[in-house]
């Protein structure tokens, strides 16, 4: 393994544990693939330091058991911002006159 991919994965592994950020976030902060930082933290870290692989893996593994309510926020949160905009658009044609009744 290089010691580029060594560096990362062990920068990686600290950071998730210091702040419990997603797989996804985390992988738009180093600017690499959400694949690359799961291989880090399952595969490789284990290798590099296994007290911290352990700490890495109870925090993967509480993401996992709650990604089903993160999924069902999402989607909350979807529909109600496009709730807002089709009331925004319904009110813009009625006072464009596409709305009065003839």
């Amino acid at each position: 393994m290089h010691d580029y991919i060594k560096e990362r994965t062990l920068k990686i592994g600290e950071y998730i544990v210091e702040t419990r950020n997603t797989v996804r976030t985390i992988a738009r902060e180093f600017g690499v693939s959400k694949s690359t930082v799961h291989k880090d933290l399952t595969e490789r870290l284990p290798e590099l330091n296994p007290d911290l692989a352990n700490r890495v893996k109870e925090i993967l593994e509480y993401h996992k058991s709650i990604r089903h309510l993160r999924g069902g926020e999402a989607t909350k949160e979807k529909y109600k911002r496009e709730e807002g905009k089709r009331k925004r658009t319904k009110n813009l044609a009625y006072h464009r006159g596409f709305g009065v009744p003839m």
